[in-house]
């Protein structure tokens, strides 16, 4: 496939500091590379992209290139949206030998690859350290359990300075509670059966504890993921539940901050393990396709690899990256490397698993922190699961 000259587009939703990385690489890739190939990138929030992407599809005006998650494969390859990838390391120097099998086997459907990893990631703890030592607690030691982050945030919480110790999203954000949930114990969901199982006693126990949190203060009420960047850029609170992309963020302000694995609840701890993946639109034309898979090929090297970790904190799916002494040493990757240790798939293999997050679990979060009944929105939202789960 000949793709000399060929300007392609590229939508995707990083929006936040990682995307000025992002489009570092980008712009520096179509000065530096040899087949004259643009790329010019589009990037939008993700309900946006959802949004666009099926009528430029059905118009013949989609992007060459997206990235998405893998939580929205199923959804788009069942509708014939994406192409298969299937042939991505027979035209391309790519070694699938470096890749960590769990990465590409997440971005497969039916035995096919659809998507090609960008990045993999699961949640993180984040915290300000000047915050805790004004609390009197020690910067160096970050809460070890739920509980910990309670009584940490009830030492943090400071009204009369709007200082919060704990923000808690309510949308536009990574689904923290599923970690929450599963490190107490509780189930979410029987994806072979497709059958509800969140109504459950150790998942009200959970709703009770986010409640409780919020009903005294020590966490945000009806906050945003964009939100809680604000808060936590003004040196305003304490703690919050994020993926490695608020690094940058967090640099550029010069904010005094640290990053621990997730919190342990009874049953250990658990946190959902994401991959974003490059995917090619249907309807893109072969010599888009080329090109489009030569930057695909571009970022798979141990080079940008190695930069997106280490200016991100990304822990490494090529092998020849989390080989890298320099990445091996680094602090924030190590952490955020911890993915291999307690990271967690959600809803494999299901077309409604971003739904059931983003429709059902973000809104019964956002009912009990209204102060709505804890087991009255645990009952509405196992209806409405069985419900999703019955349209598989």
């Amino acid at each position: 496939m000949v793709c000399k000259g060929v300007t392609i587009q590229f939508w995707n939703a990083f929006t936040g500091s990682d995307g000025d990385i992002l489009r570092e690489i980008v712009d520096r890739y179509n000065k530096e590379n040899k087949d004259g190939i643009t790329i010019e990138m589009d990037i939008m929030p993700g309900a946006t992209l959802t949004e666009k992407l099926a009528p430029a599809i059905a118009t013949g005006n989609a992007p060459a290139m997206i990235l998405a998650g893998n939580m929205d494969l199923v959804n788009y390859a069942k509708t014939n949206s994406i192409l298969s990838m299937n042939d991505f390391f027979d035209v391309t120097k790519a070694d699938k030998s470096d890749f960590a099998p769990a990465a590409l086997e997440s971005l497969q459907y039916n035995g096919e690859q659809m998507m090609i990893p960008m990045q993999w990631f699961t949640q993180y703890l984040y915290y300000n350290k000047d915050l805790f030592k004004a609390a009197g607690l020690d910067p160096g030691t970050p809460p070890a359990t739920w509980e910990e982050v309670k009584e940490y945030a009830e030492k943090i919480t400071d009204p009369d300075k709007n200082i919060y110790g704990l923000g808690i999203a309510v949308s536009g954000a990574v689904c923290w509670f599923d970690s929450l949930f599963l490190s107490n114990g509780g189930e979410i969901l029987d994806a072979a059966n497709k059958k509800s199982l969140i109504d459950n006693e150790a998942n009200l126990k959970s709703l009770q504890f986010i409640q409780d949190l919020v009903k005294k203060g020590y966490a945000t009420k009806g906050t945003t993921g964009a939100d809680l960047d604000n808060i936590m850029m003004a040196d305003q609170l304490g703690m919050v539940v994020n993926g490695p992309w608020m690094v940058a963020g967090l640099k550029e302000n010069k904010i005094n901050f640290g990053v621990a694995v997730l919190p342990a609840g009874s049953a250990g701890t658990v946190g959902i393990a994401e991959t974003t993946g490059f995917a090619i639109p249907d309807g893109t034309s072969d010599e888009e396709k080329a090109a489009a898979y030569k930057f695909i090929e571009y970022w798979n090297t141990t080079e940008i690899g190695k930069e997106w970790s280490m200016r991100n904190g990304f822990p490494p799916y090529l092998n020849s990256v989390a080989n890298d002494p320099e990445v091996k040493a680094n602090e924030l990757v190590s952490v955020f490397s911890a993915i291999s240790e307690y990271g967690q798939a959600f809803g494999a293999g299901l077309s409604s698993a971003a739904s059931i997050n983003t429709d059902v679990l973000f809104p019964m979060v956002e009912n009990i922190i209204a102060g709505n009944d804890c087991q009255e929105e645990l009952t509405k939202a196992s209806t409405e699961i069985d419900r999703l789960l019955g349209t598989e």
